[in-house]
């Protein structure tokens, strides 16, 4: 994967298992710098102080949805351009028009696949 793997990366998920799942794929690929929040709204006030180089986030969560979220960076200026890669169930997969999307379930490879497409862009 011939990315940067030492920017800073969000992840955003409110069930801790998936959110420790995708955490410890993306040190597996090598990111170095790996945080994570429970919800949007968290992840909104954590982006208002530290610019991520990517943002991975679940769709469906209690407080905010991902796509909401997406929303809420692409008003600011600073996140108007953050690569933001949404986990979505199957039947969300068409949202893709306002979102990179993995479909769940995913693997480690998809993932990984994923996310070196986004960021070449």
């Amino acid at each position: 994967m011939s990315v940067d793997l030492s920017m800073p990366v969000l992840v955003v998920h409110d069930y801790p298992t998936m959110g420790s799942i995708v955490t410890n794929v993306l040190k597996q690929i090598g990111f170095a710098h790996v945080e994570d929040v429970a919800d949007g709204k968290r992840a909104l006030r954590k982006l208002r102080d530290k610019a991520y180089g990517l943002v991975i986030s679940d769709d469906v969560m209690a407080s905010m949805s991902g796509e909401e979220l997406l929303r809420a960076m692409r008003a600011q200026k600073r996140h108007a351009a953050t690569p933001f890669l949404l986990l979505a169930s199957p039947h969300k997969v068409d949202c893709a028009r306002r979102a990179d999307v993995v479909a769940k379930p995913f693997n480690a490879r998809t993932l990984q696949t994923k996310i070196a497409a986004l960021l070449k862009h």
